[in-house]
């Protein structure tokens, strides 16, 4: 079973770690530019990129925050990114996180 679990002490800069039992697959960096998350850093299997994504995306909008950027420098992360509907060409923002998680449901195409 994976667990992803955000394991930041600062709330302004959530980092969720995917482990399958103890061993750790994939890592989210982020941070919030007042009502934006950005997504900064992801190192994982393209099968975790998905739910690390989406982990960080909910802790987001339960905190009221409905938008996020990624600024994803790594152009593998990138293609994955793009191939999972989560960014699209010249387009890095989700402007409404509550709509993405109704319209996409799925985690793969």
């Amino acid at each position: 079973m994976i667990t992803i679990l955000n394991t930041s002490s600062d709330r302004q800069s959530p980092v969720f770690e995917a482990k399958s039992g103890e061993e750790l697959i994939g890592r989210l960096v982020s941070n919030f530019d007042e009502d934006t998350l950005i997504i900064t850093d992801i190192a994982a299997e393209s099968f975790v990129i998905d739910g690390l994504c989406r982990a960080a995306m909910n802790y987001a909008y339960n905190r009221l925050v409905n938008k996020c950027v990624f600024k994803i420098e790594d152009g593998e992360v990138y293609g994955e990114l793009r191939r999972l509907g989560f960014v699209k060409n010249d387009n890095n923002l989700i402007d409404d996180i509550d709509n993405f998680f109704t319209t996409h449901k799925t985690c793969g195409k």
